[in-house]
């Protein structure tokens, strides 16, 4: 293989956001809320990492062509979204925290799209996405057992159970259509990733999975046969667990009760006091991924994060940043819908694990707010989908136009006459 400088740098770019991932997991420091802006050791640490990405992506040859594939898809509104985040800093109860974290954010989107870019074959892009959601998942857990040991409450989370639920129903969803080889490799993983959502016992990421299940259910089979008695058996235990307050919160709600939930524990409050922070500055908002820190100002408590990309989003960035953040949703979920009945490869599993993420994005700030974990398994999905998939399923489509521009019935000469 040779080596070149792109190489390199594509080398440095992979060292630098494992060093991300581990500085928010395993190496994570532990302060009180109040000292979220403080510069520390970690702090500085975390600065020079994003620093370092942003002047090698500026640098990275393949980043202009990056953008511009960018442009041509949904893509280009989240990164309307993001610059508009940056932007925020300028009217920010923080400036310097909303700027940093945007920044942040902005830097492990371009790593993982221009080192998206670099890869060739979509099977082997295909495993990095997998390999990455799986590191994601597995420094994740070991975050919590370093921290809180091995126990039900000392596994539960909600940063781990999303990219394992992304994994898990993107593999399984792909294994479904895949050729015996890839379908056995899909299906390993499917399992391994099952296991490790299911440790971590969020309600959120269970409902969230039990969604993509039943956006699956027709999939299941090539018979549509076999939807009928499996969506009986499903209204069966829908009927059970609503007549069973136990058996409700023992599997989908991760042991809460039912009126723990009404409040969707605690979030409903939190959710009150962000949207007297909208209303402050409807238009514009707070200022990026710093209401959550401010939460003592409006009368509730200060988190790391809103509990709600959208919300988040609206209350951060105002009508301007929410709607960006909106129609990029809605663009991305009509893209993978359209892959999917294109039969491209991924379009399928990008589909139901993207909707995954999207409704998971209601109980956890994912998309809307600032750096955690999980976005860096979000974004090597989104990358790998935007990249390969909506792209192969662009090519299908002009090769059908100009298949058909080419036909002589098309171009309006006579109809062939029937045998």
């Amino acid at each position: 293989m040779r080596i070149t400088l792109t190489r390199i740098v594509d080398f440095a770019l992979w060292v630098l956001v494992l060093l991300a991932l581990m500085r928010t997991t395993v190496l994570v420091r532990q302060r009180d809320t109040s000292e979220f802006d403080a510069i520390d050791t970690s702090a500085t640490f975390a600065v020079i990492l994003v620093g370092t990405m942003l002047v090698l992506l500026v640098l990275h040859p393949r980043s202009r062509r990056t953008l511009v594939g960018l442009g041509q898809s949904s893509a280009a509104f989240l990164v309307a979204y993001l610059a508009y985040a940056a932007l925020s800093a300028l009217w920010s109860a923080n400036p310097a925290y909303s700027l940093f974290r945007a920044g942040e954010v902005m830097a492990m989107f371009g790593a993982l799209f221009v080192l998206m870019e670099g890869i060739s074959d979509w099977r082997r892009a295909e495993r990095v996405m997998l390999i990455v959601l799986m590191t994601v998942t597995l420094l994740s857990l070991a975050q919590r057992i370093l921290f809180h040991g091995i126990s039900i409450g000392g596994l539960h989370t909600n940063i781990y159970t999303v990219s394992a639920g992304m994994g898990f129903l993107y593999s399984l969803a792909e294994s479904l259509r895949a050729d015996p080889l890839r379908q056995a490799m899909l299906r390993r993983w499917a399992g391994v990733f099952f296991l490790l959502a299911v440790l971590g016992t969020s309600a959120g990421s269970n409902i969230a999975i039990a969604i993509g299940m039943l956006i699956l259910l027709p999939f299941l089979s090539k018979s549509k046969l076999f939807v009928i008695p499996v969506g009986l058996a499903c209204l069966g235990v829908v009927v059970i667990m609503g007549t069973s307050e136990q058996l409700l919160s023992t599997t989908m709600l991760s042991g809460r009760s039912l009126d723990e939930v009404q409040t969707l524990t605690g979030r409903t409050h939190l959710w009150s006091a962000y949207w007297r922070a909208f209303l402050e500055q409807p238009w514009v908002g707070q200022g990026f991924a710093i209401i959550a820190r401010l939460g003592d100002q409006y009368g509730t408590f200060a988190t790391t994060n809103a509990h709600n990309g959208f919300i988040e989003a609206l209350a951060g960035l105002g009508v301007i940043g929410f709607a960006l953040l909106a129609f990029y949703s809605a663009r991305l979920l009509l893209e993978t819908i359209a892959a999917n009945h294109a039969r491209i490869a991924g379009g399928l599993g990008c589909f139901v694990a993207l909707v995954m993420m999207q409704v998971n994005n209601n109980s956890k700030s994912i998309l809307g707010g600032g750096y955690d974990p999980t976005i860096i398994g979000v974004f090597a999905m989104l990358a790998f989908f935007h990249v390969f998939t909506l792209r192969a399923m662009k090519a299908q489509r002009a090769a059908l136009r100009q298949e058909a521009a080419s036909d002589p019935v098309a171009s309006g000469d006579a109809m062939p006459a029937r045998p």
